[in-house]
Parts: structure tokens; C-alpha cells; sequence
């Protein structure tokens, strides 16, 4: 096998002829991790403030610098723009790899991803990021089968 890193570092900043987004691969793929991070990360912050503005203690001010900067927001953020990064490098790789796209790849890749990304989480919210993940594989694998011909479904097994 024949693999050179320059010719690595060139697909990687290639705009791949099967993938539908405008920039390249690499591109994509961190600006939508980034993206993750940034929503996740201000909406997370955003109900744990306003949590504390609901209950009635006082030295309210004494922590909003803790919630900030708190290690369970972050967890939660980066939980989240892993499940992004993997997810949708995987698809890039598998369409690049493959030269065609299949609505197939995002039941794995949504699947292999999510279960990676749950190293980012406490063990009792395994539990339920899990069951939801596996959930939500299950209801893509659904509706890529019912928008599926049987014929070609068929035909794709044998």
C-alpha cells in the first residue's frame, strides 16, 4: 500500500466531488465540531444561569464565574462536538472511500459516533445518551429503509 502524507494532507483539503458541502472535507467537518461546541456550550451555560437566578440564594454573583468555567459544561460541550466530528468525518471518509454517497452511512456513522463521544460523559448520563443514541440508529435505519426500494434493498444483501 502506497500511502503518502503529502497526498493524505491534499485529500484532506479537498473539496471531495461526493460530498454536498462547498468547502473541503477537513473544513467541514471542524467548523461543525466548532459550531457544537459554541451552541452547546451557550445554551448549557445559559440554563445552568438561569437556574440559579430562579432559586432565591444569595451571592448569585459569587457563581456565575464557576458555572463559566464549570468541568460538567465542558464534558457535556465537547460530548457533543465529538459526536459532530466523528459522525461527520466518518461520512466524508466512507463517501470519499466508497465514491458515492448512501443514505446507509448515517446509521454507522451516527451510530459508531455517538458511542465513542459517550467517553466524554459520567457514567449514570451513559446510560441514557445510549438508549437515546441507539434509539435514534435505529429510527435512521427505519426511515433509509422505508425510503429504500425493496428491490435494491435486496439486491444490495446478496
Amino acid at each position: 500500500m502506497n500511502f503518502r502524507i503529502d497526498r493524505f494532507i491534499q485529500a484532506l483539503l479537498a473539496k471531495s466531488q461526493h460530498c454536498q458541502h462547498g468547502c473541503s472535507c477537513f473544513e467541514h467537518v471542524s467548523i461543525q465540531g466548532l459550531q457544537t461546541f459554541k451552541y452547546a456550550y451557550v445554551l448549557r451555560t445559559a440554563l445552568s444561569l438561569l437556574q440559579i437566578l430562579v432559586k432565591f440564594k444569595k451571592n448569585k454573583l459569587k457563581q456565575i464565574p464557576k458555572i463559566l468555567i464549570s468541568k460538567d459544561n465542558i464534558k457535556f460541550c465537547l460530548f457533543l462536538s465529538s459526536y459532530t466530528l466523528i459522525t461527520k468525518g466518518l461520512h466524508c471518509l466512507l463517501r470519499n472511500k466508497y465514491e458515492q454517497d448512501s443514505p446507509n452511512y448515517a446509521f454507522y456513522c451516527g451510530l459508531l459516533g455517538g458511542m465513542i463521544s459517550l467517553s466524554f460523559l459520567k457514567y449514570d448520563q451513559r446510560k441514557f445518551w445510549a438508549l437515546y443514541m441507539i434509539v435514534r440508529a435505529l429510527d435512521t435505519r427505519f426511515h433509509n429503509l422505508q425510503n429504500t426500494p425493496m428491490s435494491s434493498y435486496i439486491l444490495s444483501c446478496n
